[in-house]
């Protein structure tokens, strides 16, 4: 009976210490030993905030917009990221975070009022309704002639490629 009281203690400990273990997760990629999240078989927040800041950086250094004089900024349309994949992506947050390294660069206004399409925000287009209301004050309305056409465009596509592999296995492969 005491052996078996032993045995159990030992056991349950064993299980407890076994249990506060830290557990490396990676990416895989082989050079990778740790990471701070689990592996995933589909997209995750890494991904996202890894294709934004890869696109963030090829776009400020390229020589387009790398060139811009200090002090002088551009208007950038912002258009539409369109999913064209069977996931449900958050398109919105992606082009967020995108949009705010463009702003926060100093080079760059940014516009909703204009993309192909339509606009992406009506408010733009329903400001410009109140011209000559007499509710509201004409001098904080934007007049005829006054708006700034984009210099850039900025929109995007999300796609899935999924490729069977000569051992009869599929890859699913995205492209930003």
């Amino acid at each position: 009976m005491k052996k078996t009281k032993i045995l159990g203690t030992a056991l349950i400990g064993a299980l407890l210490f076994s249990g506060c273990a830290q557990t490396a997760y990676t990416d895989g990629k082989a050079s990778q030993v740790k990471k701070d999240d689990a592996l995933t078989l589909g997209l995750d927040r890494q991904d996202f905030e890894s294709a934004a800041e890869t696109m963030i950086n090829s776009m400020l250094s390229d020589p387009a917009f790398a060139n811009i004089k200090p002090g002088t900024r551009k208007v950038i349309a912002i258009g539409r990221v369109v999913n064209d994949t069977p996931q449900r992506i958050d398109t919105e947050k992606l082009t967020a975070k995108i949009t705010s390294a463009l702003r926060k660069s100093g080079k760059f206004v940014l516009t909703s009022a204009v993309a192909a399409g339509g606009a992406l925000d009506s408010m733009s287009e329903d400001v410009r309704e109140l011209r000559d209301n007499d509710e509201f004050n004409q001098k904080t309305i934007a007049k005829k002639g006054t708006l700034v056409s984009p210099d850039f465009s900025l929109a995007g596509k999300i796609r899935q490629d999924n490729v069977k592999l000569s051992n009869g296995k599929t890859q699913v492969e995205y492209f930003f």
